[in-house]
This record gives structure tokens, C-alpha cells and sequence, in this order.
């Protein structure tokens, strides 16, 4: 009994203090709108968004494709970035591998509903017959808001001087390093 008293006298101020001592609103940071990041000057690099997508390669019949990108860099503007990407095909249980390097503009910014970009790079696929080592790459695509911090993507990949046409799908971050 004497513990319950005891428990009681020192629950009671505590109970009585938790209104004032309540948690604070959360106030996030200063904008990064004034961080070196949004200036428009110079390369800066680090993870703006990641993607993961898959779909068909029209060109070759029964191809799948699966695939991901990471925005690693913003190359003197928020709107341009620089985008490793990594694919798998494979038609009949051969599995190729392409990997590029692309420059992206994209037209609006990340808080945009819809974001529609384009890019060039250059790309390299791995076990193809018939067709140049190194290669150039074009991209054509939007990215849809799905979620506060993900966007659905559709994405049109030409590959191999344009002889290859790839339609994709997907998910993609909303700019994972906080900026414009």
C-alpha cells in the first residue's frame, strides 16, 4: 500500500506537468533554396532521387527489361543531373546487361505534380551481337506524384544509335537530398 502512495505522489506532478512540457511543433530547417545546392553554379553531387522500373524492349521480341537509376549529381541547375542506370534483358534465358551514363533536364522541379525530362548519355551493353560496344542513349519520360516522397515514372529509353526501343514503368524517389 505504502508503494502505491508512494508511486501516486510522484505520478501525480509528472501528470500535471506533461501539458506545459509537451512536445513543440516541428520547425524544419532554413529552405535549402538558399544552400549552394539551388544557386545554379558549379557540380554538386549527391543522392537526388533513385528509381526502380521495368518493361519491354520492342525491338527484339518476347524481351523484358528490369532496372534501376540513381540522380547522383545536379550539373550547374537543380533541373540537370547526372544519372548512372543499370538494365537487365533477357529474350529466351539470354540475360544482357546495359549500363549508361546519362545527362537529364527535367522541366519542372521536384515539388511539381508531374515532372516530364529528357536526357542524352552514353550506354554499353554487355553480350550483343551485331551491335557497337559503346553507344549513344536517349531518354524521354515523366515522373507522376504517387506519393509525398515517391513518384510513379514512364519512361521511353532509344538505345543503340536508335536501332533499340525500350517503354518502361516504375517507381522513383521525390529528391532524397532535400533540395529544390
Amino acid at each position: 500500500m505504502q508503494r502505491a502512495i508512494r508511486l501516486m505522489l510522484v505520478a501525480a506532478p509528472l501528470a500535471c506537468a506533461a501539458p506545459p512540457a509537451s512536445a513543440q511543433e516541428f520547425q524544419p530547417p532554413a529552405s535549402a533554396t538558399a544552400g549552394p545546392s539551388s544557386a545554379g553554379t558549379g557540380f554538386n553531387m549527391d543522392l537526388y532521387s533513385f528509381s526502380v522500373r521495368g518493361g519491354i524492349d520492342v525491338t527484339r521480341p518476347a524481351q523484358w527489361v528490369v532496372g534501376t537509376t540513381l540522380d547522383v549529381a545536379e550539373m550547374w541547375s537543380p533541373r540537370v543531373r547526372l544519372r548512372p542506370s543499370f538494365e537487365v534483358s533477357s529474350t529466351g534465358g539470354a540475360v544482357q546487361l546495359h549500363w549508361a551514363a546519362e545527362a537529364m533536364y527535367r522541366f519542372q522541379g521536384d515539388e511539381a505534380p508531374a515532372i516530364p525530362y529528357v536526357g542524352l548519355g552514353v550506354g554499353h551493353m554487355s553480350r550483343c551481337t551485331g551491335c557497337t560496344a559503346i553507344w549513344p542513349t536517349v531518354v524521354i519520360g515523366f515522373e507522376l506524384r504517387f506519393r509525398p516522397a515517391f513518384n510513379w515514372l514512364v519512361e521511353y529509353h532509344a538505345l543503340d544509335r536508335l536501332g533499340r526501343h525500350r517503354f518502361l514503368i516504375g517507381l522513383a524517389t521525390r529528391n532524397a537530398a532535400g533540395g529544390q
